[in-house]
């Protein structure tokens, strides 16, 4: 593995040498090499939540900026990280709960103004910018003025009265008023993307003009049925008339811009992870946004959604799906196809939706593989009209529903069929002796590139809650995560279950259990420690889907570790090779992941013998500050069993 550039304040326990550093990454790629065999390691993230520099942010982060930069560099030497999966980047939706940016309430083809990097207005060196310093500070200060600490804003660059639209409309017009700016780029985008581009911005045209109304409340009946059939002359009279319209027509072409700037922006932030070795893959969600269900109307059923009740996502026409010339297959088809272009790898969410879908109304259909076959169709063609090579593991699907909806295994416990050869999404964060372990997924015949498995993702409980047995409230009752896992876990890893007794040790084996897999993925929140909940399911807030990444995020890490949480590699590997019995046949390496682990996790004795003889008082004071201890003791950086962690041994 490479050594690439790492920000200079990020150190172990104690500084390693240049020496050992290199040393380091070469045990971190040759444990994978051994353990994973070239197998996918997916950090999962939303990109805007990525850290920003407090001189250049907006209120979100970017793929494109400097720090996310160095974030992922970041991610990949110290943790194996080869490809990042972002949540689904359109348009969102605002829904029941207030300031509530569900991302999985968003647009199916469009992105959203969140993925413009207002920066890269300003830069020179790639041509005329067409945004003064001046007009992106503005947005920056308004951030300041606004911004809740450690959460996106997501006010300051959404909507049209946004510090970051006004920005926006300027660059727009500096874009269109200056005759040396090359503009054949966004001429090609255009054309390329007509199909859904123009009725994407249409939409905004009579949405703006219903006073931001969703369009089954618009007052002109005509407007509600505009795309509806293009043979209809009062249509085709009335489209004529909004795009005759000077005002009309340049918001039009500034809708446009927009998703232009988002597209390239997008393809600059993929550029920079290929030029860094690592692969960006697009969550491809279930959904589409209004604005595509009233140009594609005949694509969907009515008054019926698909999944749960709660939900309330339209359902494609499942009747003629399977129909080559039917809306829905053509639209389907669209979304996945630009999934392909903008994206090295899919997931998709819900997969089991286009395998068994279930309605709103309770009603189901069954199609196995078919659907799936029209999804993989479209990827390929799409990847080599590109000249891209077309790779089936590059899809991942998540099949993970109630047992009243789904299941990826019949009832003699054997893998479906037509889910053989395709990979499913596997959390462990529902562990139980039939399901979320590699060990289980191994004793059922699925094949290791057959699933990519993780301790959760944006979903469930974060890793820390269910370590600290906090638990989940569902439909008014109480569930322990925990209970009964650390006993799987012992049988799995070769582990006495004594020695997980505390929250921080047991989180060590759960993190662990995934490395025996081939194919892992981690999201951003359970690799830091997080406490917080992203998703809360039924009890979301304007809080969730917010929480960002620092912009000291090696020093948060370094915290969390010294807690005794967040992801430890050189553990996981320790407890991973163990399990598999690679500690006796690989043992020069395996003595190298335990001097490295070790490095990471030694505790001093005087740190032992102040956590003895301060423990009851330090038990009582909740505002005793262990880093301040550590510091004295003059131990800079990534600790990872924690003098609190210690503390509820002693106590």
């Amino acid at each position: 593995m490479k050594l690439g550039k790492i920000q200079s304040n990020v150190s172990f326990k104690r500084a390693l040498t240049s020496t050992e550093m290199s040393e380091y990454t070469d045990v971190l790629s040759k444990a994978r090499d051994t353990i994973n065999r070239g197998g996918k390691s997916i950090l999962i993230v939303h990109d805007s939540c990525l850290p920003q520099a407090a001189s250049t942010d907006t209120g979100v982060g970017h793929l494109t900026s400097a720090t996310a930069k160095d974030y992922f560099n970041y991610v990949k030497n110290y943790f194996g990280i080869n490809t990042v999966e972002v949540l689904p980047q359109g348009e969102i939706q605002l829904k029941r709960t207030p300031n509530f940016y569900n991302t999985y309430n968003g647009s199916g083809l469009s992105l959203g103004a969140q993925e413009i990097d207002l920066e890269l207005l300003t830069d020179s060196t790639k041509g005329t910018p067409i945004l003064s310093k001046e007009d992106f500070q503005a947005v920056v200060d308004a951030n300041k003025k606004t911004a809740q600490e450690g959460l996106a804003n997501y006010e300051n660059v959404l909507g049209p009265e946004s510090a970051q639209e006004k920005a926006l409309r300027r660059a727009f017009d500096n874009f269109r008023d200056n005759p040396s700016i090359d503009k054949s780029d966004f001429v090609q985008f255009k054309k390329a993307n007509a199909d859904w581009l123009e009725k994407k911005a249409v939409y905004e045209v009579l949405k703006k003009e219903n006073k931001g109304k969703v369009w089954t409340e618009w007052e002109k009946e005509i407007d509600k049925i505009l795309f509806d059939d293009l043979s209809n002359k009062k249509a085709q009279k009335r489209l004529a008339q909004i795009k005759a319209n000077k005002k009309n027509a340049k918001e039009i072409d500034y809708q446009m811009f927009k998703q232009f700037l988002a597209d390239k922006h997008l393809q600059l932030g993929r550029k920079n992870l290929n030029d860094n070795g690592m692969k960006l893959f697009g969550d491809c969600l279930i959904g589409f946004s209004q604005d595509e269900i009233w140009g594609n109307k005949k694509a969907f059923m009515t008054g019926v959604g698909v999944g749960e009740k709660d939900w309330n996502l339209p359902a494609l026409n499942y009747e003629n799906i399977l129909k080559p010339d039917s809306e829905a297959q053509k639209l389907l088809k669209r979304k996945v196809e630009l999934f392909a272009q903008r994206y090295d790898g899919i997931r998709f969410d819900c997969s089991w939706c286009y395998v068994e879908p279930k309605l709103s109304n309770g009603k189901k259909y069954k199609f196995d593989g078919k659907i799936l076959d029209i999804i993989e169709d479209t990827v390929k063609k799409a990847k080599e009209a590109k000249g891209e090579k077309f790779v089936l593991t590059d899809l991942i699907h998540e099949f993970e529903a109630g047992p009243e909806d789904f299941a990826i295994f019949d009832p003699a416990k054997r893998i479906k069929p037509f889910l053989k050869d395709r990979v499913k999404v596997i959390s462990s964060a529902h562990l139980n002796n039939e399901y979320g372990s590699a060990a289980i997924m191994q004793k059922l015949g699925v094949e290791p590139d057959g699933y990519v498995i993780g301790v959760g993702n944006h979903d469930p409980q974060p890793l820390r809650q269910i370590a600290q047995n906090i638990p989940e409230e569902l439909n008014g009752k109480l569930s322990y995560r925990r209970r009964g896992q650390a006993e799987i876990l012992s049988q799995i890893l070769n582990i006495n279950p004594n020695e997980m007794t505390t929250a921080a040790e047991f989180s060590k084996a759960k993190f662990a259990e995934p490395m025996t897999a081939k194919n892992q993925m981690i999201f951003y929140m359970d690799l830091a420690g997080r406490k917080e909940r992203f998703d809360s399911q039924s009890l979301n807030n304007w809080r969730n889907y917010r929480f960002r990444i620092p912009e000291e995020f090696a020093k948060q890490q370094e915290q969390v570790l010294q807690e005794g949480f967040g992801f430890n590699p050189m553990d996981a590997y320790a407890k991973a090779f163990k399990a598999k019995g690679l500690d006796k046949t690989e043992t020069s390496l395996y003595r190298k992941i335990l001097k490295f682990r070790d490095i990471l996790s030694e505790k001093t004795e005087a740190i032992a013998k102040t956590v003895k003889t301060k423990s009851k008082d330090l038990s009582k004071n909740k505002a005793f500050n262990i880093g301040a201890v550590i510091l004295a003791l003059g131990l800079v950086g990534i600790v990872v069993s924690s003098a609190k962690n210690s503390l509820e041994k002693v106590k």
